[in-house]
């Protein structure tokens, strides 16, 4: 996203038009909370000390009674529903914190009328806020209401709009707090009452429709929860291929013709950051969606690796290959008003991100998606597995030079990004963010026994930076909580020690847990939510042998030159860093250390491309030993800069 290409509106052209745009409109009416709330403490619940909300100005009316000429209202005796001060600071709460990250279901205008609100609706919003509200532990209490709500919706056949937006609400609660069971049975479920109103399909689309805007904002809003959060595997999981036509701009001929003829809704209209939003130019939450997609082919094309479903990525046909081409188009398609080089994040002042957080908090998310995606594509550890189960991988080539490149540097710009959502105080609430934070973590962690000094210590800057960040959704995401446990135990394993200073740790080999490595990757962290199962039908996804369960990767640092890269060759050229691996089926390697003393090269371009990480060669039998090239043999260019040493430019790397 960012490239080098001159827009045409000048050199400020874009980013005035873009300040005016924002200056122009908010994403809500300012709101006044309820006179006997108070305000959560933002710093206790977001990346950084962040300073107060922007005022809210809410009206409610006078009473909660539902007006007689509603009947599509319910009400519970039993059950008592939220009083207006609740109602007002849930939807205070939504705006602040979950309005479009990452769903979008509906604007102020359409709950901003108490008496024109859904109870299920009222109480699902309150379900997925109170985790804001000092109040927690009493507004908690309607998560069960609005579920027993939403099921005597379909019980009566009263399903209304504001009914799949409170169940994609509590979908996105439940993936919150790391019930994921929970989370896809939700999302199921409205995905089931779309599919039955035809909401899936164009036609039953009308511009003279009022709703047509909300309606497509929830179903949309549910393909996003799919993407990031969705089950990958089964018969009944939806492939994902089935949305390419209308995320891709060219339609394989593979897909039939009825595929292309039920297309599903258009996109909901979105002019933040600017005014006339095209099929051209799409709005930034729309380019997000894209990119989702792509980025739910990538945790397709990581499950089948779990699961030794793998050809070489090199190849044309294979996945890697389909998936990087998706990932291609879709970001050719992002407006230029929306690229980093653009919109210039970094220069912005605080406030003025409080007061857009609409816009920014959705452009970080295609921000980290995009880096994202280069990063687990070209993740080390998905070729290390691989090369035990094909042999072609355990063979030097380039594509292990280009892809650990690639694996390093954006695994760099996510916590550069990091940086500047801690600097400019950007609250954040999508575990998203934290997943993507554990993943940089690892690769870095990768790196802590470079033999280049200096790629060891940035690499233990980063990794620590990755950790803390993470930590910061704990007190509102169990999600991330549990993630966190596994990425600091897969840090005590690597380090050998159950004391070790991360910060201070200069180690000269580590042990990588490959079981911890898959739930990291898969984002498979059990936070001790209940599930919805009895025992009759409860199963244990993370059910693994002994064996299984302790196997860890030795990597034993090598000699290995430092890493000169010259941004003026396009990125074109990069010398590179190699370790040898040993597997191990248990937590105390076996397996003897491998020399690491130069050998006498016999195919120079084999040698110059040796991969970063690579297995055992013993492991592979007739391939002969593959030994690693010495510091003093390749030479780099002496004058080139050294990427990672001090603050990295906003201008590096743009040919990405």
């Amino acid at each position: 996203m960012r490239l080098s290409a001159c827009c045409a509106h000048g050199k400020n052209g874009p980013i005035k038009k873009l300040d005016r745009l924002l200056s122009s409109r908010q994403d809500h009416p300012p709101l006044q909370e309820h006179p006997n709330e108070d305000a959560p403490d933002a710093s206790d619940k977001s990346v950084s000390v962040s300073p107060p909300g922007q005022d809210l100005t809410f009206k409610p009316n006078n009473t909660h009674t539902t007006p007689p000429a509603q009947p599509s209202m319910i009400d519970i005796a039993p059950n008592a529903g939220p009083g207006p001060a609740d109602v007002g600071l849930g939807i205070r709460l939504y705006f602040e914190y979950c309005h479009r990250q990452p769903i979008w279901c509906f604007e102020y205008d359409d709950v901003g009328d108490f008496s024109r609100l859904s109870e299920e609706l009222a109480c699902s919003i309150l379900a997925l806020t109170a985790r804001f509200s000092p109040m927690r532990e009493r507004l908690q209490k309607f998560n069960s209401n609005a579920k027993r709500l939403i099921m005597l919706r379909i019980a009566n056949s009263t399903v209304e709009v504001s009914t799949i937006e409170s169940l994609c609400l509590l979908s996105y609660s439940s993936f919150i707090d790391g019930n994921v069971s929970l989370g896809q049975f939700h999302l199921g479920l409205a995905f089931q009452l779309c599919r039955s109103a035809a909401l899936d399909v164009e036609a039953s689309y009308s511009e003279k429709d009022p709703n047509s805007q909300r309606k497509r904002k929830v179903f949309w809003s549910l393909q996003v929860l799919e993407q990031y959060y969705g089950k990958q595997t089964g018969l009944l999981s939806l492939p994902t291929e089935i949305l390419r036509p209308s995320y891709a701009s060219s339609v394989s001929r593979d897909i039939s013709r009825l595929e292309t003829e039920c297309r599903p809704p258009p996109l909901p209209r979105d002019d933040l950051g600017h005014s006339r939003p095209t099929p051209d130019e799409p709005g930034v939450w729309n380019t997000s969606v894209h990119l989702g997609w792509v980025w739910s082919r990538v945790r397709k094309y990581v499950s089948d690796c779990a699961q030794n479903i793998f050809n070489e990525p090199w190849r044309r046909d294979s996945m890697y290959g389909s998936v990087l081409s998706d990932f291609m188009d879709a970001e050719n398609r992002i407006p230029m008003c929306h690229r980093y080089d653009t919109v210039k994040f970094y220069e912005r002042k605080v406030e003025e991100l409080k007061v857009n957080r609409g816009y920014w908090t959705t452009w970080l998310k295609e921000q980290f998606t995009y880096h994202a995606i280069h990063t687990v594509l070209n993740h080390p550890f998905l070729y290390i597995i691989g090369a035990q189960h094909n042999s072609n991988l355990a063979i030097p080539n380039t594509f292990w030079r280009r892809s650990s490149e690639l694996a390093l540097i954006h695994s760099t710009w996510i916590v550069r990004l990091i940086d500047m959502v801690v600097d400019k105080q950007v609250q954040l609430i999508d575990p998203f963010f934290g997943h993507i934070a554990a993943i940089a973590a690892t690769v870095h962690l990768y790196y802590c026994c470079a033999a280049a000094a200096k790629l060891k210590h940035k690499s233990n800057t980063d990794f620590a930076k990755c950790r803390r960040f993470l930590k910061c959704f704990i007190p509102f995401s169990p999600a991330c909580a549990a993630l966190e446990k596994n990425l600091d135990k897969m840090a005590r394993i690597a380090a050998g020690s159950d004391s070790v200073d991360v910060e201070d740790w200069m180690p000269s080999r580590i042990y990588l847990s490959v079981p911890l490595m898959w739930d990291i990757l898969q984002f498979t962290c059990v936070s001790g939510s209940p599930g919805i199962f009895t025992n009759d039908l409860a199963h244990s996804s993370h059910h693994r042998d002994v064996m299984e369960e302790n196997s860890v990767l030795e990597i034993v640092v090598a000699t290995s030159p430092e890493i000169n890269i010259n941004t003026a060759d396009g990125g074109q050229e990069a010398p590179t860093i190699s370790y040898k691996a040993s597997v191990s089926p248990s937590g105390n390697p076996t397996h003897p250390l491998l020399s690491t003393e130069p050998v006498p090269l016999a195919d120079n371009l084999t040698m110059n491309t040796t991969p970063w990480l690579y297995e055992d060669s013993s492991q592979f039998s007739g391939l002969g030993d593959i030994d690693l090239l010495d510091a003093q043999s390749e030479g780099g260019d002496e004058g080139g800069m050294i990427w990672w040493e001090g603050d990295v430019n906003n201008s590096l790397f743009s040919h990405f």
